[in-house]
């Protein structure tokens, strides 16, 4: 099963998304590979500062480069039962190959985006049909069973009504989307046990843990 996580922006918060879901199903006892497609390499530095740690399960991780994305994945599909893949914001080979590839792609928003200052700019600009919207429509005609599911995540303020409602406009325009009902948790702390390798779920109060587990079940359906 691959799962993808994309973005239009980029962002700590999409890395952590991809990370976070992971170690989850590392921890099944499932074979899970992480693969890193941003040249940021985020996901890939919190594999390796995780493993040095010894902080348990042990992530597998690597990076692929956007031109050797599609062979890479026909051969690591033979090795791993679980591939999630941490793809880069802009068009690329990679990023296409990414979407193409996958059952379910997880598109993580950034509350902070749907500000009620700033939804007419970012509806316009940030979210256009020849940006992420186009790649997905592009990727569903190699893989039409697809499934999309958007994400919010925000650090601070809960995302208000009008910041809810610019996210469902935005889902209303991406063909096939749905809108994950609980919008996750990310705030300074997060970010700052992220860079010590820890997921989500390792590091968060009561209710963010359970935000990301209900991800959880919410992609891989167990």
């Amino acid at each position: 099963m691959i799962i993808t996580i994309a973005n239009q922006t980029g962002g700590t918060e999409k890395s952590m998304l991809a990370d976070s879901l992971a170690a989850l199903r590392t921890q099944t006892g499932r074979k899970v590979l992480l693969v890193d497609n941003d040249p940021k390499q985020s996901s890939l530095c919190w594999c390796t500062e995780r493993n040095a740690s010894g902080i348990s399960p042990a992530v597998m991780a690597r990076a692929v480069s956007g031109k050797g994305m599609q062979p890479e994945l026909e051969n690591l599909g033979y090795r791993f039962q679980d591939i999630v893949i941490d793809t880069e914001a802009r068009d690329s080979l990679g990023s296409r190959s990414a979407l193409i590839a996958a059952r379910l792609v997880v598109i993580a928003l950034d509350s902070d985006q749907f500000n009620t200052d700033r939804i007419d700019s970012v509806n316009s600009n940030c979210f256009s049909e020849d940006k992420l919207t186009a790649r997905i429509v592009a990727a569903r005609e190699f893989n039409p069973s697809l499934r999309i599911l958007v994400v919010i995540t925000y650090r601070s303020t809960y995302p208000t009504s009008d910041c809810l409602d610019a996210a469902k406009q935005f889902v209303a325009g991406v063909p096939f989307a749905e809108l994950f009902t609980r919008p996750i948790h990310a705030d300074a702390v997060l970010h700052a046990a992220y860079k010590e390798g820890l997921a989500i779920s390792e590091c968060a109060d009561r209710q963010t843990a359970q935000e990301i587990q209900d991800l959880y079940i919410e992609v891989f359906g167990d």
